[in-house]
């Protein structure tokens, strides 16, 4: 009895510890691909990424110190900084990959830990990436062209939401391989 017991706290264990940690391989399902892929361009169009770096700087302005190129350069003086503007191009590019490949998981997969593990060497914690994740999840919001179906609207927001959750998840997973 005791045995089984124990067996069955330890499947528990495992489940529960597998739904958490497995959670950014979670992938989209065909209708949420294409919603994530229409909206795409409209969503990154008007300096997106480089919005999201203030956005993210001024809500946590230690995370600007992370990079070295433009640690101390002011807000204002940011968009025409040639290394930030460069990180946000190169930021750019990465999710725009990531997009292009949602029908690959297994391409998506590598890719994103690719890129996680190029982050390792900065020791970002879970705490980094939920920031960054809420701040896209924000600005893809405010992004979102309203419709007259408020349906679709609402179908638009709730795609973002899991293709956000399992690019930062599956880059957050290899980044904080070592750190968490």
């Amino acid at each position: 009895f005791v045995e089984i017991k124990l067996n069955f706290i330890l499947l528990i264990f495992h489940c529960i510890f597998y739904t958490t940690t497995m959670k950014s391989t979670q992938y989209l399902n065909k209708s949420q691909t294409a919603l994530v892929k229409q909206s795409w361009p409209m969503i990154t169009s008007n300096n997106f990424w480089t919005t999201f770096y203030i956005n993210l700087f001024k809500r946590n302005p230690l995370y600007q110190l992370q990079f070295d190129r433009f640690a101390n350069v002011p807000f204002e003086e940011l968009e025409s900084n040639v290394h930030f503007l460069a990180h946000s191009f190169r930021t750019g590019f990465a999710f725009n990959t990531a997009i292009e490949h949602l029908e690959k998981p297994d391409e998506l997969h590598r890719i994103l830990m690719d890129l996680g593990e190029k982050h390792r060497k900065f020791r970002l914690t879970a705490e980094h990436f939920e920031a960054v994740k809420d701040i896209l999840l924000c600005m893809i919001e405010d992004r979102i062209v309203l419709t007259d179906v408020p349906a679709r609207n609402i179908l638009l927001v709730e795609a973002w939401k899991p293709c956000i959750t399992l690019v930062i998840g599956v880059i957050m997973d290899s980044a904080t391989v070592t750190v968490n």
